[in-house]
């Protein structure tokens, strides 16, 4: 029967989203070419990311009325996590959304914007968005100051890289939905139970966004970004998964972000400055296409995802030794791509 959900939820969801995002085309908000960040050549429409969370609230709704009527299905069957911490996952990322729906079409400077951000994911933690403990190979910790201040940091820290990985076709997007999947599939193993289908609309709705994004006619927007890096980020934390497991699936934005701005700390740049130092973006400037990029970026993000998922379900200090052992790894891809592509 969660088959069958999965299926027709996302059936329903990947037209409604690609409706509703062909849609958000003509709101006359757009993206217009800046010759820093934003290179391309005309004005993009940017509101696709409301697309996806039309698509998504219309499918979630339908669920909530319908669930009763599924033998055997409950309400916390439909996403990861306890049904009330639900809830409150689906609130703080839609409040992130909104913000970034707000700047989409006002305009917010960056600090204004990074302080509201900070905000609500500080305050998400002690509303019950917070991981119970970090486990560790010498034991859990879960003194309430650690898993607090700790769930807060990753809340701020994933929902702005998922922001500031925007900035090619497909990649930011197309890779939270893998994330999705690995963290769906994730839960499926360790707790031998069918894969969330909330989590399958969710994936489906991205994919009727993508169909649009890949042709460069329409952005997701910072309400896109936020949103959908926010509801990843908080229904990770109430997942009942090894924090381990969570930030595997998180690698391939977290690299780029944080050795990027640790560069530029380096240089001396400031962190709120418009930039094309990140890896992706260094290759766009090599000569790499949209398509190149986003499915370099996928595949690292599936690898990832297959890693997790085989980690998660063999327990123990696992999931930490495939961690670090992953992060090694593109901590030195990302080396190689800024050396190789510094003189092009």
């Amino acid at each position: 029967m969660p088959f069958i959900l999965s299926l027709s939820g996302a059936l329903i969801a990947s037209p409604l989203a690609y409706a509703a995002c062909a849609l958000t085309k003509r709101s006359g908000v757009v993206d217009a070419p800046d010759g820093q960040r934003k290179q391309q050549a005309a004005p993009v429409p940017r509101l696709g990311g409301m697309g996806i969370v039309f698509a998504i609230a219309i499918v979630f709704a339908l669920a909530a009325v319908g669930y009763e009527w599924v033998p055997g299905m409950a309400e916390s069957d439909w996403l990861p996590g306890d049904f009330d911490f639900i809830l409150v996952a689906l609130a703080i990322a839609s409040m992130l959304c909104l913000i970034g729906a707000w700047d989409d079409v006002f305009g917010m400077t960056a600090k204004v914007k990074l302080a509201l951000v900070g905000l609500i994911c500080i305050a998400a933690p002690f509303l019950g968005n917070a991981v119970p403990a970090l486990d560790t190979p010498f034991g859990s910790i879960s003194l309430p100051v650690v898993t607090l201040a700790g769930s807060a940091l990753w809340l701020i820290v994933f929902t702005n890289a998922a922001n500031f990985m925007d900035g090619s076709n497909g990649l930011s997007i197309g890779s939270l939905g893998i994330m999705f999947a690995g963290l769906g599939s994730a839960q499926a193993v360790v707790f031998a139970e069918a894969f969330p289908p909330g989590l399958a609309v969710i994936i489906a709705a991205i994919a009727g966004f993508l169909v649009h994004n890949m042709k460069g006619t329409l952005y997701a927007g910072d309400c896109g970004a936020f949103g959908l890096g926010g509801l990843f980020a908080t229904l990770a934390l109430i997942s009942g998964l090894s924090v381990w497991t969570v930030a595997t699936l998180a690698l391939p934005f977290l690299v780029d972000v944080l050795l990027t701005l640790i560069m530029r700390a380096k240089h001396g740049d400031a962190w709120f400055e418009a930039h094309t130092d990140h890896a992706y973006q260094a290759l766009r400037k090599a000569g790499w296409g949209h398509w190149d990029v986003a499915v370099a970026w996928w595949g690292l993000s599936a690898a990832c995802a297959v890693g997790a998922v085989i980690a998660a379900s063999g327990g123990g200090a696992l999931p930490f030794a495939v961690f670090w052992s992953f992060a090694v790894v593109l901590a030195l891809l990302w080396l190689i791509v800024q050396r190789q592509t510094r003189d092009k």
